[in-house]
């Protein structure tokens, strides 16, 4: 992912629930190239990936094996009454299979198949994993300013409620008022605690992605990186998305493996090597080749079973592409609209609502007014501030769907 790789500045945030700030085992969250590149290594479905891809790989040793079978040996001895026999007349017949009509190059074909089926599938939780780092990494630079601004939320609130309580005191304010005080730092401190919980749970979700321990954010990138959708888009559309491409390459195997089973179906020839003794005690000796014919046994359940195997591979990898081609376009519109709505915050809400807040406290200072109007302003300015941080967490996360659909990082 270009433009990722920001240079970290001092840690921000809170510790995660259980894991204090500096504790053995703990470190700042690093930036979001350096995340992607621990998941795309350590990730769970990545490694159980990996060790089903080197598992696959043993199928070449069965494959690659010479075009031979096992031999065996045959001995029979006879003896007759009445001296019809020289002594007991035995003969012994040597049999070794040959594979003559190429059930080895279908077996490699096959192993290769199967390699690659595995290749796809590491490549699609590669997809997985990196779409979620991206979305748990979003929601925890999230969550840390969110404590930041929730934090200062209830600093302020706290000074009101102290005042409006001390003026309550004094005779200078009515209960109404310092009551609604008191339930707005209340209210505030719930939230402050919900917003400790939500980041405890991003930071689990980034360790279990990365192997990693984490308890402050060490980077100041809280918004999405940069780029252009149609681009990203036509970028991904060069290649086949990962659950395409595993679909695909699963139909592949299957088609492999119905290959196989049609040459094998064919059977092996026989090489025959006799020699023994006659009934006179003459030396015998001999060769032949013996074939059997595939009449009524040719694999005919595996063959069958490994088409039909195909043709469901093939409507999975059909029914995948809908799917994916239908989300991609819903979540890039979801993706624009939440552009539009954070630029309507960020460029008109939240100026107006800073400009409420200072007009208040100037009304204020000038005797015009009340904490009231200050309380009530500032309420507006937190919850458009926490909005917009909402409208950036989602941000985040359809852009990981976007990675765990497309495979491609912006």
């Amino acid at each position: 992912m270009q433009a990722l790789g920001a240079a970290p500045a001092q840690p921000v945030g809170a510790p995660a629930s259980g894991s204090p700030s500096g504790s053995a085992g703990t470190l700042p969250v690093p930036s979001l190239q350096e995340v992607l590149k621990r998941a795309e290594k350590k990730a769970p479905q990545v490694r159980l990936g990996t060790a089903a891809l080197d598992v696959s790989r043993s199928g070449f040793v069965n494959a690659k094996r010479p075009p031979l079978g096992n031999p065996y040996f045959e001995l029979v001895g006879q003896h007759g009454n009445n001296g019809a026999t020289n002594g007991i007349s035995y003969i012994g017949t040597f049999w070794l299979p040959i594979e003559l009509v190429g059930q080895r190059g279908k077996r490699i074909a096959e192993a290769e198949a199967y390699v690659s089926l595995h290749q796809k599938t590491l490549d699609q939780a590669e997809a997985a994993a990196l779409g979620e780092a991206v979305s748990a990494y979003g929601a925890v630079v999230v969550a840390a300013e969110r404590l930041r601004v929730l934090e200062e939320v209830l600093r302020n609130s706290k000074t009101t409620a102290d005042l409006y309580e001390a003026r309550l005191q004094a005779g200078d304010a009515i209960l109404r008022d310092a009551t609604i005080a008191r339930v707005e730092h209340a209210k505030n401190q719930v939230l402050l605690q919900d917003a400790h919980g939500r980041m405890a749970v991003a930071f689990t979700d980034l360790s279990r992605l990365t192997g990693e321990r984490y308890d402050s954010v060490a980077t100041p990138s809280l918004h999405p990186p940069d780029f252009t959708m149609d681009g990203y888009l036509a970028k991904g559309e060069k290649e086949l998305a990962p659950a395409i491409a595993a679909a695909e390459a699963e139909a592949q195997y299957y088609g492999s493996q119905s290959d196989r089973l049609q040459r094998e179906s064919w059977g092996n020839f026989q090489l025959m090597l006799v020699g023994g003794r006659g009934d006179q005690g003459e030396v015998r000796l001999g060769a032949g080749v013996a074939y059997e014919l595939p009449a009524f046994r040719a694999n005919q359940g595996e063959i069958a079973r490994a088409d039909a195997e195909r043709l469901r591979a093939q409507t999975e990898r059909s029914i995948r592409q809908s799917y994916i081609d239908t989300r991609i376009s819903g979540v890039v519109q979801q993706y624009k609209q939440l552009q539009k709505a954070h630029e309507v915050l960020s460029q008109v809400a939240l100026p107006a609502a800073n400009e409420a807040v200072e007009a208040a406290q100037a009304t204020l200072q000038a005797g015009k007014d009340d904490w009231f109007i200050v309380l009530m302003t500032r309420r507006d300015q937190a919850m458009l501030k926490l909005q917009s941080l909402d409208l950036i967490e989602r941000q985040w996360w359809l852009l990981g769907e976007l990675v765990h659909l497309t495979g491609d990082l912006p």
